[in-house]
């Protein structure tokens, strides 16, 4: 792994990290072997060590596979365990879900609440398509700068700096970065879901 000493760099390797210990904790939790768990998850044995040890970043369809064999919510994976506290999030304490320059941020402390409110940062070019959403609940979006597409069901929708969306429950729908610089939204779900 090529070190990185600027501040994006730590976060994502503390996210490696982070990803690859709860992997093996919930796998030792489960009595499975890495050979058993790569297998079921459709990875090599050597890539699942890596990431276990923190020395590969892996996918979020990676994570999703592992989290369904080991049957472990998606979310704990980028969470920590729930506990007592002010209610208040600071920015270098927020939990990241990063990918290929995609990056989710959890804006509330834990999803324990009735309510998920969250960043996503999106470099140039960039599309979350990989996952199209849809949710039981509503959704509300907030562009906080550059400009967005948002494809609705048939629909595409520019959003630029200000401009906000209510989406409503199972509508099927992802964002592209539609502009040159990165753009940031805002955006609550209820309940959580992601």
């Amino acid at each position: 792994m090529i070190e990185d000493t600027t501040a994006k760099g730590k976060r994502l390797m503390d996210y490696i990290l982070q990803i690859g210990k709860k992997i093996k904790t919930y796998r030792s939790a489960k009595g499975m072997t890495v050979k058993e768990l790569a297998a079921a998850a459709q990875i090599t044995s050597s890539m699942l060590s890596q990431i276990e040890r923190g020395q590969a970043n892996p996918s979020l369809n990676t994570i999703r596979a592992l989290a369904n064999e080991l049957d472990v919510p998606l979310f704990k994976f980028f969470v920590d365990d729930i506990s007592e506290s002010s209610g208040v999030v600071h920015p270098d304490n927020r939990k990241h879900i990063i990918e290929n320059g995609i990056e989710y941020e959890l804006l509330t402390e834990d999803m324990s609440c009735a309510i998920e409110f969250c960043q996503l940062t999106l470099e140039p070019g960039k599309t979350t398509k990989f996952s199209a959403q849809c949710h039981k609940g509503e959704e509300v979006a907030m562009v906080l700068s550059g400009c967005f597409e948002l494809s609705l069901e048939e629909d595409k929708l520019i959003l630029s700096k200000g401009d906000s969306i209510r989406i409503a429950p199972q509508a099927k729908h992802y964002w592209t970065n539609a502009g040159a610089g990165e753009a940031i939204l805002v955006f609550a779900v209820t309940p959580p879901s992601f």
